[in-house]
């Protein structure tokens, strides 16, 4: 089963001709990336670490994609259990991929889901199950 990924949504990049958008995001495990490989997953167990990586690009290449502020938020059910700190991220050069991970052993077990949030917005999420 894939990971449930929802995205998709422009975000103002500082140029009134210069929208950044999702042009895609990917829930997987650490040891898929570490084996070069991006296939999304949604069910991990507590040995896992979880990958959420989302792409922008924008239309102008020759222009940055503006400066944004960046966080993930971790949820159990409808419940916070972990959040990152918030980063200020430059978008040099279309496409841009953020990154961020979590050990499953420290959101514990259950249907989660995390948010990539850019300017306040959120614009991509994924669904996933951690067993023991």
């Amino acid at each position: 089963m894939l990971a449930m990924v929802t995205a998709g949504v422009m975000l103002f990049a500082g140029c009134a001709d210069n929208m950044i958008n999702v042009a895609g995001a990917t829930l997987t495990s650490g040891a898929n990336m570490s084996q070069g490989k991006r296939t999304a997953t949604s069910q991990f167990t507590h040995d896992d670490f979880i990958v959420m990586l989302v792409d922008f690009t924008w239309p102008n290449a020759a222009d940055s994609g503006g400066t944004h502020k960046c966080d993930w938020e971790w949820y159990r059910g409808d419940q916070l259990v972990s959040k990152s700190k918030t980063k200020i991220i430059r978008f040099l050069a279309t496409p841009v991929t953020l990154r961020t991970e979590r050990a499953a052993a420290t959101l514990g077990t259950g249907h989660f889901r995390v948010e990539t949030i850019v300017d306040d917005k959120v614009v991509a999420t994924s669904e996933f199950d951690i067993t023991s």
